[in-house]
């Protein structure tokens, strides 16, 4: 879980900057959650609670968002079709393919042990909002690709279960020089696995994924959720991610704590 909310955060000063250098400074003043930590802490609360209705925690955060995002030096920039949905009412399921599925839903990956169950909660975590079959299909394949992770450490093993859902995955040579700033999950997921499965280390991986010009805190989270489990997280990076989080949005902190008391991902 904290793997998708620190590549978020790595991420969000480059969110729309169309960066291509690989070598930036992790953290720096305006370093921030951003919607993809948010809605992985309302994944992650749900979760906690024992409950398998997702919905009204993801609609929830907009709200909790405008009480308390004054701490936060940067916007948390929830998609404009899916804040349209929550200030409509969020009536019925929204049929949308956007990778905001794909970023929120690494907590699932955690807290169950079998892979029908992941699935499963996979779906039920994306259908609210993204239930096209690419949204389902993006957060299915995240979170597959994650429990797989960490329960293997192995990327070949990871990369086998993601091809099952994108066919063989794109060169890390290619991303770099052809990936465009792109909010599907068809257009993002098998980019971040592939670079997931394709780096070292879980700071090469987010570095990556935030270095090609592209949806940078989302791409840098889903890539994060997957790294973490393969690699674990420095703990330079985990505790600076905590600390910033903190202080952004109080109590997130204290959910990631609950979370990996119960589920493990430390």
């Amino acid at each position: 879980m904290l793997g998708a909310i620190a590549g978020d955060i790595i991420g969000s000063v480059h969110e729309f900057s169309r960066n291509s250098d690989a070598s930036f400074p992790l953290f720096v003043e305006r370093s921030c959650p951003t919607d993809d930590s948010l809605l992985t802490w309302a994944v992650a609360e749900t979760i906690l609670k024992g409950e398998r209705d997702y919905k009204p925690r993801i609609v929830g955060m907009v709200a909790y968002y405008e009480k308390h995002g004054q701490n936060a030096p940067l916007p948390a920039a929830f998609g404009s079709g899916f804040s349209s949905w929550v200030y409509g009412g969020a009536r019925g399921e929204r049929d949308s393919y956007g990778n905001g599925s794909a970023m929120r839903v690494s907590p699932v990956a955690w807290a169950f042990d079998d892979l029908a169950d992941v699935l499963e909660h996979a779906a039920l975590t994306a259908r609210p909002s993204h239930a096209h079959p690419e949204g389902i299909k993006g957060a299915q394949a995240v979170a597959a690709a994650t429990w797989t992770a960490r329960k293997t450490r192995n990327p070949a093993a990871v990369r086998a279960i993601a091809e099952n859902f994108y066919g063989p995955l794109p060169d890390l040579e290619v991303i770099r020089k052809t990936h465009t700033y792109n909010e599907t999950c068809q257009g993002c997921v098998p980019e971040c696995l592939a670079i997931a499965v394709g780096t070292p280390d879980f700071e090469s991986a987010v570095r990556f994924a935030a270095s090609v010009r592209g949806d940078a805190d989302t791409l840098a989270a889903i890539t994060g959720s997957v790294s973490q489990a393969l690699w674990g997280l420095p703990k330079g990076i985990r505790d600076q991610s905590l600390g910033i989080a903190a202080q952004c949005y109080p109590g997130l902190e204290r959910t990631i704590a609950e979370f990996e008391a119960r589920f493990g991902g430390y």
